[in-house]
């Protein structure tokens, strides 16, 4: 993982092996091709995001709320693990990472969508659609990790503001009155949508 954040996935290889401390020959045991080695980083990286976010239940009250306790979840996991956070960024944009990959790595992450579609419908931008939403949302959130993990003086604060920047995208000026009261978005309950989550 550190080889592609520093060399960018077209690291080779020879420099794979290196780094894994495995011989080219055992490397290709586990993962046939490189295609294959960079869908299952890529898996191993939302499936640990996932029990990240999903540790522990999330608390019931108003969607803003809620909303906010996925958030920390998702940007303190990238904060904490810059490596991992750049690696999964990267590979996102990978066309080497298969459809079929990326649906498992959704299904790793259901349950953020719903809370982000819920604001998404009453929000300035409801006409758009969700994975657009979700995308500008997912975008704040990688600059939110970056400066919280650069600024740990401030990291409680970068985090708010961007969270607040991100509700703004998402639900405009809808207030705590303007969505219901209901239990938090169990993982099996909705399908996120592309990018890093």
């Amino acid at each position: 993982m550190r080889l592609f954040v520093q060399q960018g996935l077209g690291a080779s290889t020879g420099a794979i092996s290196r780094e894994s401390g495995l011989s080219t020959g055992s490397l290709f045991n586990y993962f046939p091709t490189k295609t294959d080695l960079l869908n299952a980083l890529y898996l191993h990286l939302k499936e640990d995001l996932a029990a990240a976010v999903w540790s522990a239940p999330f608390p019931d009250g108003v969607l803003r709320d809620r909303a906010l306790e996925g958030w920390n979840r998702w940007t303190r996991w990238g904060a904490d693990a810059p490596l991992k956070q750049r690696a999964l960024t990267a590979l996102e944009t990978s066309p080497e990472i298969t459809s079929a990959t990326r649906s498992q790595g959704q299904d790793a992450l259901q349950g953020l969508d719903k809370l982000f579609g819920e604001a998404h419908a009453m929000g300035p931008l409801a006409q758009q659609p969700l994975e657009f939403v979700i995308g500008l949302v997912a975008a704040l959130a990688v600059t939110t990790m970056q400066f919280m993990a650069t600024e740990p003086a401030d990291r409680e604060r970068r985090c708010r503001a961007g969270f607040d920047a991100a509700w703004s995208v998402i639900a405009g000026n809808a207030t705590d009155a303007d969505v219901p009261r209901r239990p938090a978005a169990k993982p099996t309950e909705s399908k996120e949508s592309g990018y890093e989550r």
